[in-house]
Order: C-alpha cells, then structure tokens, then sequence
C-alpha cells in the first residue's frame, strides 16, 4: 500500500513535540496506484465489518453491566458511557469537564476499588520489591556462575526498562479495571525515549475477540484524536487530504477531533489483500473511520502479540470478563437508595413537611430558630404545625448502611488486604498471620493465574523482546546456548499460593525427623541437597545464596580431607603420649630400691632374663 513505512516500524515510536515540529507546512500528494486503492478498499470493507460484529457482541455488556458499574462506582473511567452516541465515540461535543459522579451518595465502594486494586497491583507487581526472576525454561537445571551471572543481568536490565518506562502506572490502572470492569486491556508498544510505552484503553473505547484456545486475540478499537495528535502519531505525510488541510489552517482546526479506529489481529489473507509479507504473525492497522480516505493511517506487523488482554473470571468462549465490582454492584446500588432515604429522614426530623393556615399565604414567614411569625385573629386552628409527625428510625437505617458498606467491603477483598488494619487489637502471631492471609488467598488463586496468564507473563515476554530487537540483552554464555529462558513469578501473591508446598516440605522434614529415632535409616530417605534447593525455590530466595553441586563435593572432600589428617595427628599425639608414660614408668621403676642394692627396673628384667 502506499506511503507505508516498513511493516515492523510505525512514525508513533518517535512522537514527541520534537517529532511535530519537524512537520512540515505541507507535503506533496503521492500518487496511489489503483491496485494498491483496491487492496485498501478491500482491507477496510473487512474491518469496518468486523469492528460493526464486534460492537453488536459487546452490546449486552455495554448497557447491562459496564454503564451501570461506571455511574456507581467508577464513573472517572467512563467517558466513553457518558459521552458517546450509541456507545460510539462523539467528537467535539465539548463536555469533557461535565460532572460525572452525581449518581454517588456514598463512595464506599469507589474507596474499596481503590483498596483492592492497591493491593493487587503491589501484591503482584510492586515497584519496591522483585516480583519475578529470569530462569532456564529446563526445570532444575544445574547452572554454573556465568550462566547465573548472565540471568541476573537480563533481570537488571529488564527491571531497569520497567522503572524507566509508564510500565507501573500502566498496571495500576490495569488492576482497577479489573476488579470494576473484569477486562483490562494494554497495549505495548516500542518507544525512542523509554523503550516501551503503554497505552490503556478506556472501557467502551474497545472491541475484543477470542480464538479457539479462548485467549483474546483481536483488539479493535474507535477513540477521538485531535488534528495535532493525529500528525504527531503518524505523520503529515500519512494523513488523509482533509486532515492536512486543517493542519495547514492552524488555530483552532488542530483542536479539531476525528474518529480513528484501530485494528490488531491475527496477519492472515483477505480476499483482494494479501496478508503482510514477512514473519509476522500480528498486524495492525490505524485508519480514519467511515470515511473515503484511499490509505491507512499506519499499518505494521508484530512477531509477538503487542497488547493483553486481562480478565478476572472468564465463561466459555466470552471475550470479556465477569469482575468482583459486578457482584457488588447490587449492594452498591441500593447503599445509594438507603443513604438517600436515610438523609431524608434526618431531614424531615430537622426540617418537617409544615402546614400553615390559609391566612399566612403571602404572609411574611419564618420557621427559623428564634423567628417569630405574625398572624391575626390566632385561634386554636390558626399557625403553622407539622403536618404528620416524623420519627424514622435513624438507627436502624444507619445499622441497615453499615451491613451493605460491611458486605461491599469483603465483596472487594478489604478484610484481606488491609486485614491488619481491620483488627488493630487483635493478638495473632506471625504464623497466625501467615495462615489467615494464605487461607483468604486461597479465594484468589484462580484470578491470581489468570492475570499472570494473561497479563504480566505476556507483557514480560514482549518487553525482553522489544528489548533483544535493540540490542540490550547481553549475549548468552556458551552453558545457556540452545537453553531458552522464562518467567517466574515470585511476587507477594504468587508466594502466598506457594505457602502450601513449603507446609508440606516441612512436615515430611518433620515426619522423618521424629522416625529417626525408632527407625534410624529413615535418614537415608531425605535427599537434603534437592530438599534445601526446592525449599528455597519456593521462597523465591535468590539461587546463588546457595553454593553449586560442584562446589558443594569439593568442601565435602575438603572436609574429608581434614578429618583424615585430623586422625592421623590424633594417633600420633596418641603414640606420643604412650611413649612418655612408658619412659616415665621406667624412670620410676629404675629409682625404686628393692634390697640388696637392687632397682625395680633391674629385678624385673632380671627377671624376665631368667
């Protein structure tokens, strides 16, 4: 097609104010041959018809669960919900600022979200601790300094990239998503300045589709992009003739919002367009939607996937997923009916409903503390009196309130993070701790697996490899050569689901410990180098704390070594010391007189003579 780049490159790596200042004021119309027109026509017929698909599929969970989790609890992340028609994107209607929170009485469940998606993002991905940790893809494979040297060095470099990108901030928000929405999305793309940058799409702004292994693998998208931002993200050259148009006006025209689409699927044929050449397994194409534009905005192939797409809990082939903010929501809405109802009672009991005498119509009127109303010819049915009386029971809708923020409040996982916090009386032990915080995780293990499945493992992968691509991953040691590399997790979540198997190590520890004693050759039993290696494993404890093998057999024949040297030295101090007693006992024996002018040490061996 024309005016393309090459397809594993994109003009949006290199956007920056530096970048769109080297635009130029215009640029020269490049021709379009007629095969490459037909091939674009041909192209977008099939993604315009696939984002309309797409769009009739996400409808249910558009109006029947996302717009009411938006204007309950999240409603900053869903402008999407609130400024679009028919759940498309509508530019320039100037109502960015509008107040979007009117719906919230009580914001306990927007709080909770904030405490849940906190606790997750730190849990599994923090920022101030190691989370994960490079490793042969071959399980307990033995490895020698250099190949440890080399391991820990990708996992630098790669740490490095990670703080120096949006990469956390990417992943908060992904998590927040997550426990409102259930599907979070994120896309990875290279960038000049930082390496990888993150886009997340906001909820409404996106289209998903899965494959016959139920992983998500279309994203499509339609978002607003003013005239500015579209040539900074993919060039003078590659826009459309309307579009440059209004960048050579300037002014106001570069405010100017347009409807981009967005497409990211599998690279296969389309009748009337090949595929993209080359070994791309992914391709993506940006365009100006519903419009007659003869090119693609930009269009490039990826040899990895360049988005995820997270899920909570997930059913059959759905494409998005079901979230803990779905299973509140219910207690959420009628905490906001209860809140109200219980204003209004405090209200009427301050302020009662009044009724007033025909003759104080029009009449001044105050029913202010200290104010006097005057009125003539006052009777016994004259005045102003409360028209029924008010007594609701303010403690029983405040205990009714407490109940549903309770409910709300475990419904989004507050009693497991901030579980200490919640008992700051309560006496427990650091075991006890540690049993309570494994025994409620144990809830969240399936949605622990799949963000890792889904999320940071496959974002993990795509960074090291954006990263080999330039160049920063230092060359494999002659020992990792053939040995590919993985990902394991050893963030505080992941940890915790592990609890159990170090339980288990130190019972059957235990158990051969307490055999020992009435069956001596249980202790044959325990191979102690595999036990220590597997235990520290579980504990995500760095590997070279422990020595290799090879090392070990050498301080073990070192030790050998010295034992024997040990006992020899032993024998002869034990011969030394025989020899001094005897020529001790002798000495004696020769001094001791016996008559007739006869030693001991004679007569004996006069003796033994005869």
């Amino acid at each position: 097609m024309a005016r393309s780049l090459k397809y594993g490159t994109a003009a949006y790596e290199k956007s920056s104010p530096t970048l769109l200042s080297l635009q130029p004021q215009a640029v020269k119309n490049v021709e379009v041959k007629a095969a490459e027109a037909e091939q674009w026509q041909a192209m977008r017929g099939h993604l315009e018809g696939r984002l309309s698909m797409l769009y009739q599929w996400r409808n249910s969970w558009w109006y029947q669960n996302w717009s009411t989790l938006a204007q309950y609890i999240l409603p900053r992340r869903s402008i999407w919900l609130t400024q679009s028609t028919g759940g498309l994107p509508s530019p320039n209607n100037m109502t960015r600022g509008a107040p979007l929170n009117t719906a919230i009485k009580d914001p306990t469940a927007t709080f909770a979200v904030r405490v849940c998606a906190a606790g997750m993002m730190s849990g599994l991905a923090s920022v101030s601790r190691k989370w994960y940790k490079v490793v042969p893809t071959v399980k307990n494979m033995e490895i020698d300094e250099e190949a440890r040297k080399w391991l820990d060095e990708v996992e630098e470099r790669t740490s490095t990239v990670l703080a120096g990108s949006n990469f956390y901030n990417a992943f908060a928000q992904e998590c927040e998503d997550l426990v409102v929405f259930g599907t979070a999305p994120c896309i990875i793309y290279e960038d000049d300045r930082d390496i990888i940058r993150c886009y997340n799409p906001a909820v409404g702004e996106y289209y998903l589709a899965s494959g016959a292994t139920l992983r998500v693998d279309v994203l499509n998208r339609m978002f607003v992009m003013t005239i500015s931002q579209i040539v900074d993200f993919f060039t003078l050259e590659k826009c459309p003739e309307d579009i440059q148009a209004l960048w050579r006006q300037k002014g106001t025209a570069l405010e100017i919002e347009k409807v981009i689409a967005h497409s990211i699927e599998p690279n296969f044929d389309i009748e009337g367009c090949p595929k993209l050449p080359g070994n791309f397994t992914w391709r993506e194409i940006y365009w100006v939607y519903a419009t007659g534009s003869r090119t693609p905005l930009s269009q490039r192939g990826f040899v990895e996937q360049p988005f995820t797409a997270a899920r909570w809990a997930t059913q059959s082939n759905d494409a998005y997923g079901r979230s803990p903010g779905m299973d509140i929501n219910p207690d959420n809405i009628q905490l906001q009916v209860m809140t109200v109802r219980l204003s209004e009672g405090i209200e009427k009991q301050m302020r009662p409903p009044l009724l007033a005498d025909i003759t104080l119509k029009n009449q001044p009127s105050s029913i202010l503390p200290g104010q006097v109303t005057y009125v003539s010819n006052l009777g016994p049915g004259s005045g102003m009196r409360s028209i029924y009386d008010v007594n609701p029971d303010v403690r029983g809708l405040a205990g009714l309130i407490e109940q549903i923020q309770t409910r709300i409040k475990v419904g989004l996982f507050n009693d497991l993070f901030l579980m200490l916090e919640q008992a700051p009386n309560a006496k427990m032990t650091a075991y006890e701790v540690a049993q309570k915080v494994q025994e409620k995780l144990q809830v969240l293990g399936p949605v622990i697996e799949n963000i890792i499945t889904e999320s940071l493992k496959p974002k993990l992968k795509r960074i090291f490899g954006i990263m080999t691509r330039k160049g920063m991953i230092p060359e494999a040691p002659e020992s990792m050569r053939g040995v590919g590399v993985d990902i394991e997790f050893i963030s505080m979540l992941s940890l915790a689901q592990k609890a159990s198997s170090t339980g288990g190590l130190e019972r059957i520890a235990g158990l051969i410990g307490n055999l020992v004693g009435i069956y001596p050759d249980a202790r044959y039993l325990l191979n102690q180098d595999a036990f220590i290696r597997e235990f520290n494993d579980l504990l995500a404890n760095p590997e070279k704390i422990l020595r290799g093998p090879e090392e070990v057999a050498a301080l073990i024949d070192q030790e050998a070594q010295r034992q024997q040297q040990a006992q020899r030295q032993d024998a002869i101090e034990r011969g030394v010391q025989t020899a001094d007693v005897a020529a001790s006992a002798a000495n004696t024996l020769a001094n001791t007189e016996v008559g007739a002018g006869q030693s001991a040490l004679g007569q004996l061996f006069g003796g033994m003579g005869a």
